[in-house]
């Protein structure tokens, strides 16, 4: 079993190759790309939702938590490159 982080890593990575990349290739804006991360936003909670039985709130705050983690990683990320 891998860890986390090599986890999400493997998995950005090949997000960003396998539809991020396609997509800028066939011409995507960023308001595309804002699309796309809307919708599949959307899944996850309809996921988490319909699959696992969590409510809306709760599926939305977990969402809300993913993205708080995506931000500071973002931002640690930058803060640690000259």
């Amino acid at each position: 079993m891998t860890s986390q982080p090599e986890t999400h890593n493997l998995l950005a990575r090949r997000f960003v190759h396998e539809i991020i990349g396609a997509a800028i290739k066939d011409g995507a804006t960023y308001a595309d790309l804002m699309v796309l991360f809307e919708s599949a936003q959307l899944c996850i909670m309809e996921v988490l939702n319909l699959h696992y039985q969590l409510s809306p709130q709760v599926a939305t705050d977990l969402c809300e938590a993913s993205l708080q983690n995506a931000i500071e990683r973002f931002a640690g990320g930058r803060a640690a490159k000259p």
